[in-house]
């Protein structure tokens, strides 16, 4: 096979991109609500390790999701009335608003994590275990040159 131009691995990746993001939406993986869901699951479990010193704010969580704080807290009022997430004042800056899974929501961030494990799992069937690892090196050295 010929290699490919940078411009066409480029845009490869791109569609890969668009197909990931559709088929996981699809298959019920974390998405929207269920994303911010598992992003705190994620947060409480570095807490718990020591790799997290406090709660997310919400300007923190909704940096960390990629959307417009604004955007968010309509999304948190949703999973609030839900019942789950509480959110309260912060520790250092009352003005700060805090978020904390309730256990409903630690249920229903571990069903979408669950999707998303079995997701990937599924999606990269197709390669073996020398072909896992030359992809997993080969997405992380390009994350860490794009940093």
């Amino acid at each position: 096979m010929e290699p490919l131009s940078d411009d066409s691995i480029m845009r490869e990746m791109a569609h890969m991109s668009q197909v990931i993001a559709r088929r996981s939406r699809q298959a019920g993986g974390a998405t929207g609500a269920s994303f911010v869901l598992a992003v705190l699951a994620s947060h409480e479990e570095a807490m718990v390790e020591g790799f997290a010193p406090r709660l997310l704010s919400q300007v923190e969580l909704a940096d960390i999701v990629g959307i417009r704080p604004q955007s968010l807290g309509a999304l948190l009022a949703r999973l609030e009335a839900d019942g789950c997430i509480e959110r309260a004042a912060g520790e250092q800056d009352r003005r700060a608003r805090q978020v904390k899974l309730t256990d409903h929501g630690r249920d229903q961030a571990q069903e979408a994590r669950d999707h998303q494990r079995a997701f990937a799992r599924d999606t990269l069937a197709v390669l073996d275990d020398a072909e896992k690892r030359q992809l997993a090196a080969i997405v992380l050295k390009l994350n860490a040159a794009l940093g």
